[in-house]
């Protein structure tokens, strides 16, 4: 259960990010399950076989886990795990999402647009990328000043 920000010592300012890195983790999550159940939504008609069907599904259990560490920077129970632990995943996170949308990106731009693998689905997802990377990037950075503050406070 989520803390209130008076009782993590965050304000609300400062956990908004954290809190949405997290639900961008999730709903992140809802395309994946329908592919894995077979849905074709985006995929040209066909459901997802081989090693996309594979890749997709790692993809469900890592993005839950991205949600945890994400809400692990505003939650109490973040605090069990050592804070350089939660700031590299948090990082971490941040910098491959962020690398898998601008490299997207880019490779679209260098295309001029007109590869025949480029689709509806592409152009909503490189930028979603870019969207979770710069969450996670924001939820890594509020965290690191709030809990340098507090670890200043213990010594």
């Amino acid at each position: 259960m989520p803390a209130s920000p008076s009782s993590t010592g965050h304000s609300s300012a400062a956990v908004w990010p954290g809190y949405a890195a997290g639900a961008w983790a999730l709903l992140f999550t809802l395309p994946h399950v329908y592919w894995a159940l077979g849905g074709t939504l985006g995929l040209a008609g066909r459901s997802m076989t081989g090693t996309l069907l594979l890749v997709n599904l790692v993809a469900i259990p890592l993005l839950f886990l991205a949600a945890g560490v994400a809400l692990g920077t505003v939650t109490l129970w973040g605090r069990i795990i050592p804070r350089w632990m939660l700031l590299s995943a948090v990082w971490g996170v941040s910098l491959i999402l962020g690398a898998r949308g601008i490299g997207g990106l880019v490779q679209r731009g260098l295309s001029g647009g007109h590869d025949g693998s480029q689709s509806l689905l592409s152009l909503i997802a490189d930028p979603w990328f870019v969207l979770g990377g710069v969450l996670f990037g924001m939820a890594a950075a509020t965290y690191s000043r709030k809990s340098s503050v507090r670890e200043n406070r213990r010594t």
